[in-house]
């Protein structure tokens, strides 16, 4: 009886052509290299006679490239797989491995290693290029780090520590307490009220006694620290007289690159902590203050830390004069910031730039000749009376042309020209120098204009930097926020521009190095969202409608949660429409073989709206002064794919007279353990859409034709397609009946219709 199933191996046979036209085959002996695979036996037979399908495609399509979408790994490691590539295919195009996030590293550094392992085989196969710009498997680490703002740590010059810290991290007074983490020992962290002279303060709660790092608190940074000297500063109380504090920094990754210890000891009262260190490793994010040592609750607050800094002396009194009143430097045009000057020995007082002690703007005052102190006056007069009986300071740097130089201060009254008084002459040289005079007023209460009088001496001062103010004693002039952190945002033209020439680089990177080796090549990689819109450019192109908000942490205007993952990026957002026009100009300027460049989409068979709108953006780009050679149709289709379908969007491609490519083709049908007649259909459906893509593209416009992954191995979809059966070859890379299929459209007609062979179900 005849065996209508039965499991063998197939024979991948060589096709043998008679002179005859029709194309008659006969039967050889099988290929033992074929896998087995479970088949009808009068099929399973057809399909081992079967040639390899690069030889049909060199016989019935010469111009036209069979290429295949792989796993580039597998291909390297797995002998099968390989020779089951080489037997088949004129190309591949490689599913990961030519991406930008493939390639450049989060410090923008190209590794070409993997794909230079291919190269190294000198198999012959051309590649197809996929792909050079694409909305995600971007390198988003670097491409963020080159728009992100500019972090500005601005240090106090009278403090020692240039902190790396700011708001909740360090003071605590939002409530929160920042990005500090805190484990260990069933411990507890929080904030609480009141702090240190605050509203809140950290507190990490240890149960129990144990090791110092049984229970940890730490601030991981986002970059290694720069070696060097550093210095971190606290204040910290504890609800035990024995409390315990130890520092420590490492690496947040590892956990190693350990080092740094210090031991604070921590009572009922605040206490100020300090400590400094010398680091040296180039690898340490993290610092950490352990407090497991001693059972208790530990309060903390105004933590700073960073590298050491010298320190300037603090300013002995607290500046009353606004900004553009004491370093001129928002002057524009001569003004004097609010300062007046009059006399009639006065020559001129203005603000010049450049004029300043470090190049900064500062005012210069002129007379007429030698004088009266008083017949050239420079005064600033004050909205309220000053108080009686305080202290005051008047600071300032001055030089003057005349190594005989005087300025003399005084106070009065602004309206009555009364209750004058605080009279200091100090010698100005030609050599900048600090000025500074302390006094009190001890007999008015209605003082409110001090006076600099330049007459005395014939000459030109320049002074700067003046600080007036009360008296400050020295514990008071101790910054207690000593530094502040901030970020200046670039402008959408500033990052236009980085980003246009972050791309010309990456394209010309990727041209130069792999460029000699393709003939073809995804430029721009579904542009067009399932919305029908551009995406990154037009609105509505993320998965909602929020409103743009820049955080200037990291200066990204991608702020929705499905597309802000890691390799997300829009390049469309920042530099607009154009960069579709940029891209294939970049790619047409390094070309250095002349590969025909692509501009790729998927559902463009079940989408008009969608093809439509990717037809006009190609011919947008072609009429901004680049030019896009060819089309390519994903067309990753299940079982439900209509022919109409396929047929409609190959007329419509065809009408752009572009060149047309076939780029991932697979066929999903729904399992991974699917029945023949699954198969079957199957079969049908590659058969279907190859022989529209052959008949109703114009030859001349019929580019190649991409299967993407070769096998229903799992290697191959751990990520794409799980659990499916899409592929031509089987998980043990035998031929399905869908190869059969490809075949046959490949040759416009039934191949196995010629054959004949022994039945062997007989033997």
């Amino acid at each position: 009886m005849k065996i209508s199933h039965i499991t063998f191996p197939l024979a991948a046979a060589a096709l043998l052509l008679t002179a005859c036209d029709d194309n008659v085959m006969e039967w050889n002996e099988p290929d033992p290299s074929v896998k087995p695979t479970e088949l009808p036996m009068e099929l399973a037979e057809k399909i081992a006679q079967y040639d390899y399908l690069k030889n049909y495609m060199a016989q019935y399509h010469p111009d036209v490239q069979l290429t295949v979408g792989m796993g580039l790994d597998l291909f390297l490691e797995d002998e099968a797989y390989r020779q089951t590539v080489l037997d088949n295919f004129q190309g591949v195009t490689f599913g990961n491995a030519m991406k930008h996030q493939s390639i450049v590293s989060s410090s923008g550094v190209c590794n070409w290693a993997t794909v230079d392992r291919f190269l190294a085989l000198n198999t012959g196969l051309p590649i197809h290029g996929h792909n050079l710009l694409w909305h995600t498997q971007q390198q988003q680490t670097y491409l963020k780090s080159l728009i992100a703002p500019t972090m500005v740590i601005e240090s106090d010059p009278a403090n020692d520590i240039q902190n790396m810290l700011s708001g909740d991290n360090s003071d605590f007074e939002g409530g929160t307490k920042g990005s500090w983490g805190s484990w260990g020992n069933e411990s507890e962290s929080g904030v609480t009220s009141p702090g240190h002279n605050s509203a809140y303060a950290m507190y990490l709660k240890n149960p129990s006694d144990a090791s110092a790092w049984n229970a940890q608190c730490a601030f991981t940074f986002d970059t290694f620290l720069t070696p060097g000297v550093y210095k971190i500063r606290f204040y910290a109380k504890s609800d035990t007289p024995a409390g315990q504090l130890q520092f420590q920094y490492q690496n947040g990754t590892t956990y190693g690159s350990q080092g740094g210890y210090n031991t604070f000891n921590v009572g009922t009262d605040w206490v100020m902590c300090e400590y400094e260190f010398e680091l040296t490793l180039e690898d340490v994010n993290r610092i950490i203050l352990n407090f497991g040592a001693v059972g208790g609750t530990y309060m903390i607050d105004d933590v700073e830390f960073g590298l050491k800094q010298e320190a300037a002396p603090a300013d002995p009194m607290a500046n009353i004069l606004p900004a553009s009143a004491s370093d001129f430097n928002d002057c524009v045009d001569g003004a004097t910031g609010g300062w007046g000057s009059w006399g009639s020995n006065k020559d001129e007082a203005k603000t010049v730039e450049g004029a300043g002690k470090d190049g900064s703007t500062a005012v210069m005052l002129s007379n007429k000749g030698d004088g009266n102190a008083w017949e050239a006056q420079f005064a600033y007069t004050f909205d309220a009376p000053l108080t009686a009986g305080q202290p005051y300071v008047i600071q300032f740097e001055a030089k003057s042309t005349s190594g005989a130089g005087q300025l003399q201060f005084q106070y009065q009254n602004g309206t009555t020209y009364g209750s004058q008084g605080g009279y200091n002459t100090f010698n100005i040289g030609t050599d900048w120098a600090t000025f500074e005079h302390e006094f009190t007023i001890a007999d008015f209460d209605d003082v409110n204009r001090i006076i600099l009088n330049f007459g005395a001496v014939g000459a030109t001062y320049t002074i700067d930097n003046i600080k007036f103010g009360p008296k400050l004693d020295t514990a008071a002039s101790k910054p207690q926020r000593a530094s502040r952190i901030y970020y200046v945002l670039k402008t959408p033209e500033e990052k236009k521009a980085i980003l246009l020439e972050a791309m010309e680089a990456w394209i010309k990177e990727a041209m130069e190095h792999a460029g000699p080796y393709c003939t073809t090549w995804d430029v721009i990689n579904e542009a067009i969202g399932d919305n029908l819109q551009l995406r990154g450019v037009e609105g509505g192109w993320m998965s909602d409608d929020a409103e743009p908000v820049e955080t200037e942490a990291d200066g990204l205007d991608l702020r929705w949660a499905n597309d802000t993952g890691n390799g997300h990026f829009y390049w469309g957002y920042y530099i607009g429409k154009e960069y579709g026009v940029k891209a294939f100009e970049y790619a047409a300027k390094y070309n250095p073989n002349g590969a025909k460049l692509f501009i790729n989409d998927y559902n463009l068979e079940t989408s008009p709206g969608k093809l439509n709108k990717l037809i006009e953006f190609v011919k947008y780009i072609d009429a901004n002064g680049a030019h896009v050679d060819g089309i390519g149709t994903q067309m990753h289709v299940s079982s439900s794919i209509t022919k109409e379908q396929v047929e409609e969007m190959f007329r419509t491609l065809a009408a752009t007279g572009k060149l047309i490519r076939i780029t991932e083709l697979d066929v999903a049908i729904g399992t991974a353990t699917p029945t023949v007649e699954q198969l079957q259909k199957q079969s049908d459906i590659y058969e279907m859409i190859l022989n529209a893509f052959f008949t109703i593209v114009p030859k001349e416009q019929q580019s190649g034709v991409t299967i993407w992954s070769l096998s229903d191995n799992a290697k191959e979809h751990e990520y794409w397609l799980k659990d499916e059966s899409p592929n031509i070859f089987d998980a043990s890379y035998g031929r399905k009946i869908a190869y059969k299929g490809v075949a046959d459209a490949i040759a416009g007609f039934d191949i196995s219709s010629g054959f004949s062979s022994p039945d062997y179900s007989k033997k």
